[in-house]
């Protein structure tokens, strides 16, 4: 394609009309920045439902749970993040990643009616749950007050490499038991809020909080050859659905380049 002198005009034109243009001013929490990151959970869904089977559920009542109430996941996990910041006047917005390792985790069990030639001393009904290296990536948007601090939304994607197990055993009979376990990287949504304040030109200091919702898991727990050999038993199967929906405070240190 050639170009005309009209064309090489408007060009110039349009070059020199930019170069004129001032430049909008950067914000210091502006370029490419990594951190380390410190989380502890506040808070999460502890109600894990019991799903099914139809024949587990149809025990007589008082001998299994209709639903477990979960402990609190505990416990410190600490991380990396890396992100990017841009700006336009006080607006600042970017995106970042994160990855947080170590171990977090909650159960509960329930001890039942016995039921009559069956369980004399009644079932044991268990769950737990683990949350093991877990990340995000997140759009972030906020605004600076003064030149030394940031205040910002953030939101996106998230997934962890979660653990689930669900377990029956009966009571004064250990070798009649259902087990189950499952593996899985379950994959989300998290929001929230934070500050940053810069305490020298190259590093600051945030605090957020975070909500991550990563749905209910499902794990079957399944008779053992013992349980299969009692007829009474056979297809009574235990499932278990386990809540991932936490809310974390975070706080870290953070080095610009």
């Amino acid at each position: 394609m050639s170009f005309t002198m009209n064309n090489v005009s408007k060009l110039a034109i349009a070059a020199l009309a930019l170069a004129a243009t001032p430049a909008l001013a950067e914000t210091k929490f502006d370029g490419v920045y990594a951190g380390a990151v410190a989380s502890l959970q506040l808070h999460g869904s502890k109600n894990a439902p019991t799903e099914g089977t139809a024949a587990f559920q149809a025990l007589p009542a008082g001998t299994v749970p209709s639903s477990l109430s979960l402990d609190d996941n505990e416990g410190f996990r600490g991380g990396v993040l890396a992100g990017w910041n841009g700006s336009s006047g006080t607006l600042v917005y970017g995106l970042e990643a994160d990855v947080l390792f170590g171990t977090t985790r909650g159960g509960a069990s329930f001890s039942g009616a016995a039921i009559p030639d069956l369980a004399p001393n009644g079932l044991t009904t268990s769950a737990s749950r683990r949350i093991r290296t877990s990340g995000s990536l997140r759009a972030r948007l906020g605004t600076t007050l003064g030149e030394d601090l940031l205040l910002y939304a953030t939101g996106g994607v998230a997934v962890a490499d979660t653990r689930g197990n669900a377990d029956v055993v009966v009571n004064g009979a250990p070798t009649v038991a259902w087990t189950g376990e499952r593996n899985q990287a379950r994959w989300g949504w998290t929001i929230g809020a934070g500050a940053e304040f810069k305490l020298t030109s190259a590093i600051s200091l945030r605090g957020e909080y975070l909500y991550t919702d990563l749905g209910r898991q499902s794990v079957l727990a399944t008779g053992n050859s013992n349980v299969r050999g009692i007829a009474a038993l056979n297809g009574v199967d235990y499932q278990v659905g386990l809540p991932y929906r936490n809310g974390t405070a975070r706080v870290a240190l953070i080095a610009r380049f």
